[in-house]
């Protein structure tokens, strides 16, 4: 028996094989090319309205090779025009889901694909890379076909310090990463193993790996921008003052009614747009410091060594931005501080929000990695603090590099956001 196969959290059940396409329906796949071949067809279950739902791998030879690819795609020691998938979908027209062209997939020329076939999924398995090597599960729904998840692991092929694997939901565009702690030796070549269970994600898992929320770049259809005034809907899920979706590093969560929520999305390599909720009223802060009015802090990595844990504090910079977009100057490398926009607006629940748009003059400012983190306030004194990445010796021990979702594997427009009715949200 086929064995259970569990992607990105999703089980996708042993399959059985099914009859091939008609001679209509391999017609309408191989048209005119003449090296079309129908390899195996596979059950897919039935889609969300009950309609059978059947994938068909097809191979092609050089004479049908992409374009793109003088050379033709990898096959073993031989060179073909790769392979395709399509989706059967009972009577409807066979839909091309997927194509597939192993050019080595990076200088090292160690490309790989694989390609696994369950009830309305279908998970792709792509690895390759060069001394940087990288692989990539991504697990789409057959009907409409889209990216549900992804997993990504990235490392240095000389460096045990290296290795960062990265888990998207592009349902709710919630990012979660762990990556290595840079301090310790002997870790094996590789990317950390992703926890068991999910309640088990922490800031840090164990004595060897940490993890981290980072900050999404959703991407906007076209050449879109972001106008001042809009909120940011359900664009991006929010980190809360309670311990969603971040993580508490200082205090007791707030209670649920209590509880501050903080929307961030990157924009670019220097743009940050952050949003703010804070159901407590503030206070005049004691002693008149800004550490115990509401506030962000943002730190920025400063390390060009694409190693972004356990930062010393002069690979690292700390601003601080007070709710009326006033820039206070914090701790780490000196660096020329961003240049603030603040609005209010609604956010989809009503509720008052504050935006705060921060640029920083450096084109490529934030590529070494950002922790965000609030300071809820209380009576006039910092009563808690959450963010994005755990701490140690009160400064971060993950600044994870922004995660750009525009054009990773969906063929939809899957984790972009529009401008819609005043607020950034989903494209569903």
């Amino acid at each position: 028996m086929k064995p259970l196969l569990l992607v990105a959290g999703l089980l996708l059940l042993p399959v059985a094989a099914v009859a091939a396409p008609d001679a209509a329906q391999t017609a309408a796949i191989c048209g005119t090319r003449t090296s079309c071949k129908v390899g195996k067809t596979q059950d897919a279950g039935k889609s969300p309205a009950g309609t059978p739902l059947a994938v068909v791998e097809i191979h092609l030879g050089l004479a049908d090779k992409p374009k793109d690819q003088d050379e033709g795609c990898i096959d073993g020691n031989a060179r073909d025009g790769g392979v395709e998938y399509w989706l059967l979908e009972s009577t409807a027209a066979p839909r091309r889901v997927l194509q597939l062209c192993n050019d080595g997939y990076g200088m090292a020329g160690v490309g790989e694909d694989e390609v696994e076939v369950g009830p309305d999924r279908l998970v792709h398995r792509q690895s390759g890379g060069s001394s940087w090597r990288w692989s990539m599960d991504v697990t789409y729904s057959l009907v409409p076909f889209r990216a549900l998840t992804e997993r990504d692991c990235s490392y240095h092929n000389v460096s045990e310090q290296s290795g960062t694997l990265t888990d998207i939901d592009y349902r709710t565009r919630l990012v979660r990463a762990l990556a290595k702690d840079s301090t310790r030796r002997d870790l094996g070549m590789g990317c950390p193993s992703w926890p068991k269970s999910p309640q088990t994600f922490a800031a840090r898992i164990d004595a060897e790996t940490v993890g981290a929320y980072p900050v999404v770049a959703p991407g906007l259809p076209g050449k879109a921008t972001i106008p001042a005034a809009i909120a940011l809907g359900n664009c991006v899920p929010g980190m809360t003052t309670a311990g969603d979706n971040g993580f508490m590093v200082w205090g007791t969560p707030a209670a649920g009614d209590r509880a501050a929520e903080i929307r961030t999305i990157g924009v670019g390599s220097n743009t940050l747009i952050v949003q703010v909720f804070d159901p407590v009223p503030a206070a005049a802060p004691s002693g008149g410091s800004w550490i115990h009015q509401p506030h962000l802090e943002i730190w920025v990595g400063q390390n060009g060594e694409e190693i972004n844990t356990m930062p010393p504090l002069g690979q690292m910079t700390q601003i601080g931005v007070t709710l009326d977009g006033t820039v206070h100057r914090g701790l780490g490398k000196p660096s020329a501080p961003p240049k603030v926009e603040r609005w209010t607006a609604r956010d989809e629940r009503g509720r008052p929000v504050t935006v705060l748009r921060l640029a920083w003059p450096d084109e490529f400012a934030l590529i070494n990695g950002v922790t965000v983190v609030y300071s809820q306030a209380e009576a006039g004194k910092q009563a808690r603090l959450v963010a994005t990445a755990g701490f140690a010796n009160n400064r971060p021990i993950y600044v994870p590099d922004m995660l750009a979702l525009a054009g990773r594997p969906s063929t939809s427009e899957r984790g972009l956001c529009e401008v819609r009715d005043g607020r950034l949200v989903a494209i569903e």
